[in-house]
């Protein structure tokens, strides 16, 4: 993985150091103004094409805005909002909640079901959502690094962005996201609506108990051509194993964790091939007010795992 990173002017974390700032001038300016991304996350992003197709141009789909103006944010267990304070939430909100830029230059109706999402409790617009690039969807399978923890020192040791108390994060052997914020948007909106999840929204709210998942398929919620806006990271089994590699994954992440040398080989992902036919499973978790349901994440799984519970 490192192999990109020989320049000492470009961090391996994908921020830009005040040797690369395109207003000093000199090689790394020019190279920022050709390629504003870093040679990591561009690797990623080149890596993800050649395996399963993705292109960002071409990831789109077609969101009518009837469709999207059907969102409810109440019946999503979500505070009402309107358009007009959608868009001032975005703006006052978004340079310490930078996945609200996702939403920037959408319609209204999308950037009102963000701004409806991010004052909720759930996360599945901050990890599974495309402000996510590639190389953060690498770096969460492999390292366990998480994309909601802003704090980059504790991004680069494993510790939750959305958990309190410095706790480490998980993940399964696999992370998604949806790269197009309309398509993330119909899909919350169409999902919201559907009544196997209507009926887990509207469950009878119990302390400490929860709905059980809904899986649906992604052509149902974003059409035939849906899966082309899903991509992911999957890890790389260890002798065979994906239990092993797990383990391995964890004890390596946790190393790092206590400032230690990890004790073995660096894990490995490699990207997903393809979510056709693949699903979006929604979990369920109480609302703020702890009188209902709302959702709690939202992600894709490919055809392979469409049963699976396997990711955050």
């Amino acid at each position: 993985m490192d192999e990109l990173r020989a320049d000492p002017d470009e961090p391996g974390d994908g921020r830009t150091s005040e040797h690369s700032d395109p207003e000093a001038g000199g090689e790394a300016a020019f190279r920022h103004r050709i390629e504003p991304r870093s040679r990591t996350e561009y690797a990623a992003d080149l890596e993800q094409r050649s395996v399963s197709g993705w292109a960002p141009d071409g990831a789109r789909v077609d969101a009518p805005a009837e469709v999207l103006r059907r969102f409810e944010p109440r019946r999503a267990g979500l505070p009402e909002v309107s358009a007009d304070q959608a868009a001032a939430y975005l703006d006052a909100h978004r340079a310490e909640r930078p996945w609200l830029a996702a939403a920037d230059g959408c319609r209204p109706e999308v950037q009102r079901i963000f701004a409806a999402l991010d004052q909720g409790g759930g996360h599945a617009h901050v990890r599974h959502e495309g402000w996510v690039t590639e190389e953060m969807n690498q770096r969460r399978v492999a390292y366990l690094e998480d994309p909601a923890q802003l704090d980059l020192a504790k991004r680069a040791v494993g510790i939750d962005g959305i958990l309190s108390g410095n706790q480490l994060h998980r993940c399964g052997s696999i992370a998604t996201r949806i790269t197009n914020p309309e398509a993330f948007a119909a899909a919350v909106t169409r999902g919201v609506e559907h009544p196997d999840v209507r009926a887990a929204l509207e469950t009878s709210f119990k302390e400490r108990r929860a709905p059980g998942q809904v899986i649906l398929p992604i052509a149902d919620l974003l059409g035939s051509h849906g899966y082309r806006c899903c991509t992911g990271w999957q890890l790389d089994t260890v002798d065979g194993s994906m239990k092993t590699a797990r383990e391995r994954r964890d004890a390596f992440a946790e190393a790092l964790a206590r400032r230690t040398i990890p004790d073995g080989p660096e894990p490995r992902a490699r990207p997903v091939r393809t979510f056709d036919g693949g699903t979006i499973i929604f979990t369920f978790g109480p609302n703020h007010g702890r009188n209902g349901y709302e959702i709690v994440t939202m992600y894709v799984n490919p055809p392979e795992r469409a049963a699976g519970r396997d990711t955050r």
